[in-house]
């Protein structure tokens, strides 16, 4: 696109030249420079004046070759830019930055690899809006391969303050940190935070001496990958049932039952009530597993007497069309308790 826009400015300005430069040279007036110069350019052939001054004779074929060269240059950069597809891969560009500019609130996977792949397969699940971020187009484009979907994705350095904007850090809800390195893992954190303190950063880190470093510099949450795969494959071998209910919960795309996370708004009618008061088996028909309070404490099986506060986080296991429901019901200011 650059290459074309140039070789249009160019022959623009020999159009000028050549326009001025006959009006200079043989005191035409603009109408008749410019329709020389353009007759000139595109070599229709029309007689040449008698009277045209030698000094004009050897400005008109520095035009034409000037013309022509350009016109060439045009025409290749232009077949190149349909031929091998860049003007298709502008367009995807184009509206893939239009999707990315209009996310709020969205999750930010930094790298293409296999980490990042099980991330966005589990977001693609949960139908929630991502960004893909990695700095090589050829492993993003394996990467979309063998995920089977169209994710938007923006290439550039993660370390780098001005792809973290265009990416919308300012907007996301979270970022979360996949690449191979502890140290870029860092320092993409570090970079993060200066331009949005605030933002929920999680990241995966493979040496257990970087887990304090990492959480220095900020991150929420770290998972050591060694910790979880060696946790994992003990409660396979002692607690089989216990592992093979939860992947059935959480890893099954046509699940029945899901835990999830309802947030307590503002203003909520809830706020100040038990759970008695709430009923919410009566109501929806699921059951609350935890409470999470505002200071990251949580009441695991909570009684019945338990007061729900602003910012709390409800734990619930139930089926996904009656945690929609559940959703709708606290975010109402008000609610007939029956």
């Amino acid at each position: 696109m650059r290459r074309f826009v140039i070789s249009i400015i160019i022959f623009v300005l020999i159009v000028f030249t050549g326009t001025v430069g006959y009006m200079v040279l043989e005191d035409w007036v603009f109408l008749d420079s410019l329709f020389f110069t353009i007759i000139t350019l595109s070599t229709v052939g029309y007689d040449i004046p008698a009277d045209l001054s030698r000094v004009s004779h050897i400005f008109t074929m520095a035009l034409i070759l000037s013309g022509i060269t350009v016109v060439l240059y045009s025409l290749s950069t232009l077949t190149s830019f349909i031929v091998e597809g860049e003007m298709r891969n502008v367009l995807e560009v184009r509206k893939r930055m239009k999707k990315i500019d209009g996310m709020n609130n969205h999750y930010i996977v930094v790298g293409a690899g296999k980490t990042g792949f099980f991330v966005c397969q589990n977001l693609l699940k949960e139908k929630k809006d991502f960004i893909l971020l990695d700095k090589s187009e050829e492993r993003a484009q394996q990467f979309l391969k063998e995920i089977n979907a169209e994710i938007p994705y923006f290439i550039g350095d993660a370390k780098n303050e001005t792809v973290l904007e265009e990416v919308g850090v300012k907007r996301a809800d979270s970022i979360i940190l996949t690449l191979p390195s502890d140290v870029d893992n860092l320092f993409v954190a570090l970079t993060v935070k200066s331009i949005v303190p605030k933002i929920n950063i999680i990241s995966k880190v493979n040496d257990p001496e970087s887990v304090k470093k990492l959480s220095y510099a900020g991150i929420n949450k770290i998972v050591l990958e060694s910790e979880i795969s060696g946790n994992r494959l003990a409660y396979m071998a002692t607690r089989p049932n216990i592992v093979s209910f939860l992947e059935t919960i959480i890893h099954t795309p046509e699940k029945d039952l899901q835990l999830e996370e309802v947030d307590i708004p503002k203003n909520s009618w809830v706020i100040g009530k038990s759970l008695k008061e709430i009923a919410l088996p009566d109501k929806v028909d699921m059951i609350v597993i935890a409470v999470r309070k505002k200071d990251n404490k949580s009441i695991f099986n909570p009684k019945a007497n338990t007061i729900i506060e602003e910012g709390d986080v409800i734990i619930v296991l139930g089926e996904d069309s009656k945690i929609k429901r559940l959703r709708e019901i606290v975010e109402q200011d008000s609610y007939q308790l029956s």
